[in-house]
């Protein structure tokens, strides 16, 4: 069978294609980190399952058996990852929040955008990030975390994203019902740390209580105490004397028992 010219350059085109969309998932999926790809005229969309949720902006999806990690673009959430700062004011709560609309197994759907790069400086796609059944400026889960607070609209570099207008929008809404960070504590604020993550001072510890002053008893008829009694005053030099003669009970002999207060050699005189 002859082959003219026309068929000959009409495989070489579709060979051509096929070796270009190879090379574009390749150059997606397996890009070093710190490539910087520059923008493309059209969007590269990808399907894959949500492998990990790393934080409000960031998670991990499997896509045709490679893992990539995916940066959701223009969206910023505070930080709970940074090693050089603490966890930011409501960046748990924004973390949270990815995890229930991209829980781990949920087959989505990555669009890049064309206004932008393919990957930033340390390897991640960027790209839009769909829920099943949802797509456009508005459906995107980048939107929904704008749209309710736990993220802010971000803008790389001074260059606007694609959809940065409704982006914009919403966040505009968010901050005027003082929704998600835009509320209270952070009110907008979110580099200050998160309150949930402050440690909490330590109880003071209670003084502890001084043992009381021995209380000073006066001799029973003038004269010295006895320094063979503790807890009372038994007058010296008043001769043999027994526990009827005497007001005081229950105190200690300490030295020798002249009077032979204690009678059961217990070290306590005169019980009652």
């Amino acid at each position: 069978m002859c082959i003219g010219p026309t068929s000959r350059l009409v495989r070489l085109a579709v060979s051509l294609a096929a070796g270009c969309a190879a090379a574009m998932l390749a150059l997606t999926l397996c890009a070093p980190a710190g490539a910087v790809a520059t923008p493309r005229p059209v969007p590269v969309v990808l399907t894959g399952s949500v492998s990990d949720v790393v934080d409000g902006d960031t998670v991990k999806v499997v896509v045709k058996g490679f893992e990539t990690t995916v940066r959701l673009i223009g969206i910023d959430t505070p930080e709970t990852r940074d090693p050089s700062l603490p966890v930011q004011c409501f960046g748990p709560q924004a973390t949270a929040r990815t995890k229930r609309l991209l829980p781990v197994g949920r087959r989505v759907r990555l669009v890049s955008d064309p206004m932008q790069a393919l990957r930033d400086r340390y390897g991640r796609l960027l790209a839009y990030v769909y829920n099943p059944g949802r797509s456009g400026p508005t459906g995107s889960v980048n939107f929904s975390l704008v749209r309710s607070g736990h993220a802010r609209a971000y803008i790389f570099g001074g260059v606007r994203f694609r959809h940065a207008v409704p982006f914009l929008r919403a966040q505009s809404r968010a901050r005027s019902a003082r929704a998600g960070l835009w509320g209270p504590p952070c009110r907008g604020n979110t580099t200050t740390p998160d309150p949930s993550t402050r440690v909490a001072a330590p109880a003071p510890v209670p003084e502890p209580t001084p043992a009381p002053a021995p209380a000073v008893v006066a001799p029973t008829e003038g004269g010295a105490c006895d320094p063979n009694y503790a807890g009372a005053c038994i007058a010296t030099g008043r001769g043999d004397i027994d526990c009827n003669e005497i007001p005081d009970r229950d105190f200690r002999v300490v030295g020798e028992d002249v009077h032979r207060f204690d009678v059961d050699h217990d070290g306590i005189a005169c019980e009652g």
